[in-house]
Order: C-alpha cells, then sequence, then structure tokens
C-alpha cells in the first residue's frame, strides 16, 4: 500500500517528533540514537503484514534497526550510564 518513500518519511516523522528530540537533545548521543531505535522497533513491532510485501517491509525495517539486539543494547547502556539518573529515566521512560 505504501512505498518505501511513505514508510520512510512516516519513520522519520516518528523518530524525528518534537517531544523525542526535546527529551533525547540533553542525553549523550549514542542514548539518543537507541531511544529512537527503540521506538522504531516498537512501531514496527505493532504493524500488520496484510501480504507478503508488507510483511517484507516490516523484516527489512526491523532488521535495519537491529531490533533483536535491542534488549543487549539496552543492558549496555545502562551500565555504561549507571551512574547517571537523566539516562536511566530516559532508557526507562522509552521502553
Amino acid at each position: 500500500m505504501f512505498g518505501r518513500t511513505a514508510s520512510a518519511a512516516c519513520l522519520a516523522a516518528l523518530l524525528l517528533a518534537p517531544p523525542l528530540a526535546a527529551e533525547t537533545a540533553k542525553l549523550p548521543a549514542e542514548v539518543a540514537a537507541f531511544v529512537a531505535r527503540l521506538k522504531g522497533c516498537q512501531h514496527w513491532a505493532g504493524e500488520e503484514p496484510y501480504d507478503a510485501a508488507r510483511g517484507r517491509e516490516i523484516a527489512a525495517a526491523v532488521r535495519k534497526l537491529r531490533c533483536d539486539a535491542i534488549e543487549a543494547d539496552e543492558a549496555r547502556l545502562r551500565r555504561r550510564h549507571r551512574d547517571d539518573p537523566a539516562v536511566l529515566k530516559a532508557l526507562s521512560a522509552a521502553g
């Protein structure tokens, strides 16, 4: 139904929405990128593969965002930033 351009635009809008941008602006870059990635994974996890093409589109987005590694990456960030309450709060709020 939607082409690649429309899907990319929707994903960009989701990832760059003003509230998310404002929340992550004060975070370390790697944490802000992770939060955006997590939001993308959450979005695509809720999508319905109503036909084969849509299933492929969803699978490609999930692969590109590396959603299969999201839990391990969050754990790594939590360890790395264990002394930064703002980071820990942002990670908890994002999940």
